[in-house]
C-alpha cells in the first residue's frame, strides 16, 4: 500500500474487495442455474424469467464503462460503497415478494452494482497497493471473479436444492454487510473533479447507445435471429454510433472516453485476447447443457464435473502473477490459452461413450481452469499498469466489459451452433463436439493476438 494509507489493513482491503466482487460474480451469476425454480416461485412465463437471467450481465456491460469514468471522477471508494448499497437492494428486490415488477427491477439494480464495483475495486487496487503487492492483491481479484464464476453452477445447484434459491441472495446480503464494514474507514483519494459543464454527456450518450446496441445484438441474435429486422437494426446503430462517437470525441477537451487509450498497443492487445478468452464462458454453459440434454445428468451432477475447473483456477493463478516479474506478461498470455483451448478441444470428444466422457471431460475442465488462471493475472496487470493513473478506472471498465461481452458472444455463438444443428436433425454428441471446436478456435484468436499484438519487453507494474 502508499506510505499515505498505510494504517488501514492491506489483507482487510483485499477480503472487503473479494467480497465485493462475489456479490456479482458468485450471487447474481447463479440466476444462469436456478431459472425453472424462479419460474415456479414467480409463476411467470420463461419468457420472462430468461430476461431476468441475461438482464443483470446486459446492464452490467452496458453500464461499466460508464461507472468506471465515473469512479475516476466523483472517487473510487465513494461509488464501490454505493453500489454494495445497490447490491443489497436489488437483493431484497428478489426475495421480499413475488412481484415480476420488482424481480426485474433488482437484476438492473444487481447489474448498475456490478458495472461500478468491477472498475472502481480494480482502481483501489491500483491506487493502494504499489509493485509486486500490486501484482499480489490484482490475482486475488481475479480470484475472486473468476473463482466466483467457477463456483456459482455448484454453489447454486446445491443452495436450491438443499435449502431455497432465496437462500443465496439472503448470504449475498450478508456478504455484502461485511464488504461494507471492512471497507468502513478506506480513505478516498483526491479527486479531480471535471466541471459540471465539461462532462461530456453526448459521448456518454452516443456511448451507452453503441455498446447497448451490440449487446442486445450478441445476447438475443440467436433467439430472435440473426438475420432479423431488430437484429439487423440494431447493428447499423451500433456502426453508426462507432463513427459518431469516434467523431465527436476526437474533437473534444474532455472526452468521456481519451481515444488515447487505443493508441496503447499492450492495452488494446489485453482488452482483445481477455474478451477471446472470455468466451470460454460459453464453453462452461455448453458443458452444463450438454450434460444435462445429452448425458441426462442433474444440474447438481453437472455443478460436480466443473469444480476441477475451478480448483485448477485457483492453483495456478498465483503462478500466473509470479510468472510475470520473471518472463514478463506475454509468455503467460500465450501459455495460459493454449492450455485453455486444449481442454476445450478434449471437451470435443463427445463421441466417446459416457463414463470414459466424464472421465475425459474431468481433464479437460483441469486444462482449462489451469490455463484460465495463468491467463487472468497478467492480462488484468497489463491493462492497469501501462494505462495512467487517472484513468485505470474507465480503462479497467472497458477491460472488464470485454470479458462480459467476450462471455455473451461465447455463449450466443456455441449455443447457436449447438441448436441449430440439433434442429437440423445432427445428433446430440455431434452438435456439442462441433460447438465446443468452434469454442477452441476462438480462445486460438487469443492466443494470436497475445502472440502479435503485446510488446515482448516485460511490463511492469
Amino acid at each position: 500500500m502508499t506510505k499515505d494509507d498505510n494504517q488501514f489493513s492491506g489483507s482487510k482491503l483485499l477480503l472487503g474487495i473479494v467480497l465485493a466482487i462475489l456479490t456479482y460474480w458468485l450471487f447474481a451469476q447463479t440466476f444462469l442455474n436456478i431459472g425453472p425454480k424462479v419460474q415456479s416461485t414467480y409463476g411467470t412465463t420463461p419468457d420472462i424469467v430468461n430476461i431476468s437471467v441475461s438482464l443483470t450481465s446486459f446492464v452490467t456491460g452496458v453500464f461499466m464503462v460508464v461507472a468506471g469514468n465515473l469512479s475516476d471522477k466523483f472517487g473510487k471508494v465513494r461509488m464501490t460503497r454505493i453500489a454494495l448499497v445497490l447490491s443489497m437492494i436489488g437483493s431484497l428486490m428478489l426475495i421480499i415478494s413475488g412481484n415480476v415488477v420488482l424481480l426485474l427491477l433488482g437484476r438492473v439494480l444487481q447489474g448498475l452494482s456490478a458495472a461500478i464495483i468491477m472498475p472502481a475495486t480494480i482502481s483501489i487496487v491500483n491506487t493502494f497497493f504499489e509493485g509486486d503487492k500490486r501484482q499480489s492483491a490484482l490475482s486475488f481479484w481475479s480470484i475472486g471473479a473468476f473463482g466466483g464464476t467457477g463456483l456459482a453452477s455448484f454453489f447454486a445447484g446445491a443452495m436450491a436444492t438443499f435449502i431455497s434459491w432465496q437462500a443465496i441472495f439472503i448470504l449475498s446480503i450478508l456478504v455484502t454487510v461485511v464488504a461494507l464494514l471492512l471497507l468502513k474507514k478506506l480513505p478516498e483519494t483526491k479527486q479531480v473533479k471535471a466541471k459540471r459543464s465539461d462532462f461530456d454527456y453526448m459521448g456518454l450518450i452516443i456511448f451507452v447507445m453503441m455498446i447497448a446496441s451490440i449487446s442486445f445484438v450478441i445476447t438475443q441474435g440467436y433467439k430472435i435471429g440473426w438475420l432479423s429486422v431488430p437484429i439487423v437494426t440494431l447493428l447499423v446503430v451500433f456502426l453508426i454510433c462507432i463513427y459518431l462517437f469516434f467523431k465527436v470525441e476526437r474533437d473534444k477537451a474532455l472526452p468521456f472516453i481519451d481515444l488515447k487509450l487505443f493508441k496503447n498497443k499492450p492495452y488494446i492487445g489485453a482488452v482483445c485476447a481477455n474478451f477471446l478468452l472470455n468466451t470460454g464462458v460459453g464453453v462452461i454453459a455448453l458443458f452444463n447443457i450438454y450434460l444435462q440434454g445429452g448425458l441426462k445428468l442433474s444440474s447438481f451432477q453437472a455443478g460436480l464435473l466443473t469444480l476441477p475447473y475451478l480448483i485448477a483456477l485457483l492453483l495456478i493463478i498465483r503462478l500466473g502473477e509470479k510468472s510475470i516479474k520473471r518472463f514478463g506478461a506475454k509468455r503467460a498470455m500465450i501459455i495460459g490459452p493454449i492450455f485453455t483451448a486444449l481442454g476445450v478441444l478434449l471437451f470435443s470428444f463427445t463421441f466417446l461413450n459416457d463414463s470414459v466422457y466424464i472421465i475425459v471431460a474431468l481433464i479437460a475442465a483441469i486444462f482449462f481452469g489451469g490455463g484460465t488462471g495463468l491467463f487472468a493475472t497478467p492480462a488484468l496487470s497489463t491493462a492497469v499498469s501501462t494505462t495512467p493513473s487517472e484513468k485505470v478506472g474507465v480503462a479497467s471498465g472497458i477491460f472488464k466489459m470485454g470479458s462480459t461481452l467476450g462471455g455473451a458472444f461465447g455463449i450466443a455463438i456455441m449455443t447457436s451452433i449447438y441448436t441449430g444443428m440439433i434442429q437440423n436433425g445432427y445428433h446430440l454428441n455431434t452438435a456439442a463436439g462441433i460447438s465446443f471446436v468452434v469454442g477452441a478456435c476462438l480462445i486460438i484468436g487469443a492466443i494470436c493476438t497475445s502472440v502479435f499484438v503485446l510488446p515482448t519487453r516485460k511490463i511492469n507494474s
